[in-house]
């Protein structure tokens, strides 16, 4: 199987890209808790019908999360403006916690989940390269940003690995671990360096002008086929809510 065969068998990253934005606008802007997790379990299903998706990374970072999202939820439920004006409905430790602030603190706390899960997911399933590519080839991004963006992500890479190699040589030599945070400096001399002599590379070579491709990241009809179908998934979504008068348009 040639390596453009493989490439035709996994779809366009460009795809990724538009149904991340798919799905975080109907969350953005609906009032109704029960329809932003909806349509984050209906994402979860499609990025892992059609893609691949980390779900050990999916629940570390649903570990991360739960402290911020506490903070929020008990933030709006204090801060609340209005909320005395509404009934109490329990008393927690002799703090009253009122109907508004409680409503409040679910719907925004739950908004802010779904976002940052939809987002993390999405990111999850894009390989940067390879959208990059998809840009450069689909959209005529030009190639001094395009490459510039490579570079980039690739020196996140880089930096990992210079992160691992000075931890190893460290302990190498002086036979003790050093604290993580120290590290910080000497990594990002390296990465300045590894930076400058990537964009000496692309210079020499002509690769920040228009250039041909070996090989192809072209939008393919099944990716437009898979959009269709999250098109119509997601609007079946909004009927069914709508036509039970569940949805409604909150953009606070």
């Amino acid at each position: 199987m040639t390596l453009n065969s493989r490439l035709r068998d996994h779809p366009n990253d460009l795809l990724w890209l538009l149904l991340a934005c798919l799905y975080l606008i109907p969350v953005f802007i609906a009032s109704n808790s029960y329809f932003n997790l909806s349509v984050l379990l209906l994402a979860l299903f499609n990025i892992n019908l059609w893609g691949k998706m980390s779900w050990r990374s999916l629940a570390l970072f649903a570990l991360i999360m739960i402290l911020p999202l506490l903070s929020l939820f008990v933030t709006v439920l204090i801060y609340t403006r209005g909320a005395q004006d509404t009934p109490v409905i329990m008393n927690i430790c002799g703090f009253n916690i009122y109907r508004l602030a409680w409503q409040n603190a679910i719907f925004l706390t739950v908004r802010a989940g779904c976002l940052a899960f939809l987002s993390f997911s999405f990111l999850l399933a894009v390989h940067y390269d390879r959208l990059v590519l998809s840009l450069l080839q689909n959209f005529h991004l030009s190639p001094a940003v395009g490459y510039a963006l490579l570079i980039t992500f690739n020196a996140l890479s880089y930096m990992r690995e210079e992160y691992s190699r000075i931890r190893l040589a460290y302990l190498m030599r002086f036979r003790k671990r050093i604290f993580p945070l120290n590290l910080i400096f000497p990594i990002l001399v390296s990465a300045t360096r590894y930076a400058h002599f990537a964009g000496l590379s692309l210079e020499c070579r002509g690769l920040n002008r228009e250039k041909t491709y070996l090989e192809s990241y072209r939008w393919q009809k099944k990716d437009a086929v898979i959009l269709l179908i999250n098109l119509c998934q997601i609007f079946s979504l909004i009927a069914l809510f709508v036509i039970n008068e569940w949805f409604s348009i909150r953009w606070q």
